[in-house]
């Protein structure tokens, strides 16, 4: 047996970063049921033929449309274009050789291979919540040491990332599960509004008052206070949010007296604390008070492992089964707004795929995967785009998911060829004459 086709056993290591033999690849064809293909041997055709060693039944994959080749013993698998119609996307990205990650995704034509690691590190945590990506678990290891403790506890991190999930599971998981929770949002409108959300009020203590209000700090004694957006409290009520917590006395606007409030406090903000307190817009010393305990909640774009399985199961919450292309394009994309946004998207391709009459959410059900309207210059401000340079990207997106087809691009976009032809070159997308040769 020569050595091109030698069959090899050699055994995969702990450290290997590369896709090595002897793994199995799902292969999902453009015609004919999923099916599990496992790699064996130094070089690999794949392609449109009977001869390849891996065929695709897709009439948009060439004869001999890529090779897989190792690279010597334990160096992993490197894959190679042959020249084929539509090209190869290896995570979304077209290559023309490129190394094959221990995890990933090639699309070929309107087909994919798709390999990765076991799911089973997977846990699922209190109301559904489901954490894959190391980085996230030791989040939740911090969280279940310091819940059966009484420091006050400051969440970091930005919006959408599950900073009010992981209050509830510390006060669930606290020793006082069976008092109140209470979530109030610190984005306050100021004055005696929002001392009268925190510490309450008597009858008539200012215009408007007619009933007396228990207030936030009171009514969570014996439980849990959640305030969220801490960064947004007014200054005015930062001092007197300061002494009720190092006195545990709560007084009431219009009381007389202070009264006993013992809680556990757990704060949250997407804010940059460190700025405000340098530019004077919060307390240095009610900072100090608060973080006793300081969690950094990671964004889901360094948390690639949770983007894949949160949306695999929200899919499958909703009946459907999520596209190994799909999830491609899931993991490339940087979430601005975090496991809110990837929710949403799921629910909207959800409502797509269902339209569609079909049981598996596909690129095409996603959309584009952008801000539509605006991209971020600072932390604080937002500049719009153009219309241009939106219709840029959505055609971009559009013929990137069709391998540069013209005609079934212009056939997602619902417009004549000719007229995504005449886009294309006033935004500059010809690109290399092979990227725009058609498949029909």
């Amino acid at each position: 047996m020569s050595e091109k086709t030698e069959w090899l056993r050699s055994p995969l290591t702990e450290n290997a970063q590369r896709l090595q033999p002897m793994r199995e690849l799902w292969l999902k064809p453009y015609y004919g049921k999923k099916r599990r293909v496992t790699i064996q041997r130094t070089e690999i055709t794949v392609g449109n033929c009977d001869s390849c060693d891996i065929r695709v039944d897709d009439p948009f994959v060439s004869p001999r449309h890529a090779e897989f080749r190792l690279e010597g013993m334990g160096a992993g698998y490197f894959v190679e274009d042959l020249s084929s119609r539509n090209g190869v996307f290896l995570n979304g990205v077209r290559v023309r050789s490129a190394p094959l990650p221990s995890s990933g995704t090639l699309r070929l034509g309107r087909s994919t291979l798709s390999w990765g690691e076991s799911r089973e590190g997977c846990e699922l945590l209190d109301g559904g919540w489901i954490v894959a990506d190391p980085s996230m678990k030791e989040v939740m290891e911090s969280v279940r040491r310091v819940a059966t403790t009484t420091l006050p506890v400051l969440l970091l991190g930005e919006t959408g990332t599950g900073k009010d999930v992981i209050a509830r599971m510390l006060h669930h998981w606290s020793s006082h599960p069976e008092g109140p929770f209470l979530p109030v949002n610190g984005a306050l409108t100021g004055g005696a509004l929002a001392e009268s959300e925190l510490f309450g009020h008597r009858k008539g203590a200012f215009t408007g008052a007619e009933t007396a209000r228990q207030g936030a700090l009171r009514s969570a004694n014996g439980g849990t206070l959640f305030l969220d957006e801490i960064a947004d409290v007014p200054l005015a009520t930062q001092v007197k949010l300061l002494r009720a917590l190092e006195s545990g006395e709560v007084k009431s606007l219009g009381a007389d007296r202070s009264e006993r409030s013992d809680f556990r406090l757990i704060t949250a903000t997407s804010r940059n604390l460190d700025r405000r307190i340098r530019d004077g817009e919060f307390r240095n010393d009610l900072y100090y008070r608060i973080a006793g305990c300081v969690i950094h909640v990671p964004p889901l774009r360094e948390r690639l492992k949770d983007v894949s399985a949160i949306a695999e199961k929200l899919s499958a919450d909703r009946g459907f089964s999520l596209d190994t292309e799909a999830e491609s394009r899931l993991l490339q994309y940087s979430w601005p707004g975090n496991v809110r946004e990837l929710r949403s998207c799921i629910e909207r391709a959800a409502v797509m795929a269902r339209g569609m009459g079909v049981s598996r959410i596909l690129p095409e059900h996603l959309g584009p995967l952008e801000r539509p309207v605006t991209i971020k210059e600072s932390e604080d401000c937002w500049i719009p785009r153009t219309l241009g340079e939106i219709e840029r990207e959505y055609l971009a997106a559009s013929l990137e998911r069709h391998g540069w087809s013209r005609t079934l691009a212009a056939r997602e976009l619902g417009i004549a060829r000719s007229t995504l032809w005449a886009k294309m070159k006033g935004y500059g997308l010809t690109g290399p004459a092979i990227e725009i040769r058609d498949s029909e």
